[in-house]
């Protein structure tokens, strides 16, 4: 205990190498505990070097009692878990993307007219797809697709969280993209949507 006020002591008055001993002592037990949320060690690297760079920018305002390892443990989690939402929002976005790809490219083949036999047989599985969801996430997937509303406007109109709303989004997308996969490859233009 007196060690560490000694370090934070000294961390506050500006002193690199004691900065240095905090970093050498906690590196390796921070980079495990953010690997343990991200699972990918870049991340997890950067999660920790960015604690390390708030301690520094934020020494004057630690109180000589403070628990450096607290501190830094504390801004590590918090820095993974948001690396974890980031992916999530990521992810979204980009199913989202990939959805609306499908959506105008299935418009436009409307629009000129195609009548192959592969389009008139994908344009069935994609509406049968949607009308095999689930209750909740059939009704939650037309809104957010065919009537562009947000997330938000969702749950306001359903009287539900916008978490519900997220959740029954994934849990459409990934029944859809089970089983719309296999005819994707008919048309050239939607070969990879949902890869």
């Amino acid at each position: 205990m007196l060690q560490s006020t000694l370090l934070v002591k000294q961390l506050k008055s500006g002193s690199k190498s004691a900065f240095n001993s905090i970093y050498h002592e906690y590196y390796e037990m921070l980079l495990y505990v953010s690997l343990q949320y991200v699972s990918d060690r870049d991340d997890a690297k950067e999660a920790v070097q960015e604690a390390f760079v708030k301690l520094w920018t934020n020494r004057d305002t630690l109180k000589e009692t403070a628990s450096i390892r607290n501190f830094l443990y504390t801004i590590v989690k918090n820095n993974s878990l948001n690396v974890l939402k980031k992916r999530e929002v990521m992810l979204r976005s980009h199913d989202n993307i990939r959805w609306m790809e499908m959506h105008y490219n299935y418009e436009a083949m409307s629009r000129l007219g195609f009548d192959s036999i592969e389009f008139k047989e994908l344009k069935q599985k994609v509406d049968q797809a949607i009308e095999n969801l689930p209750e909740h996430c059939r009704v939650v997937f037309k809104m957010s697709r065919f009537h562009q509303l947000k997330n938000r406007e969702i749950a306001e109109k359903l009287n539900v969280s916008e978490k519900t709303v997220e959740a029954h989004m994934t849990k459409s997308m990934k029944l859809l993209k089970g089983e719309l996969k296999p005819y994707l490859s008919l048309l050239f233009f939607l070969s990879d949507i949902f890869s």
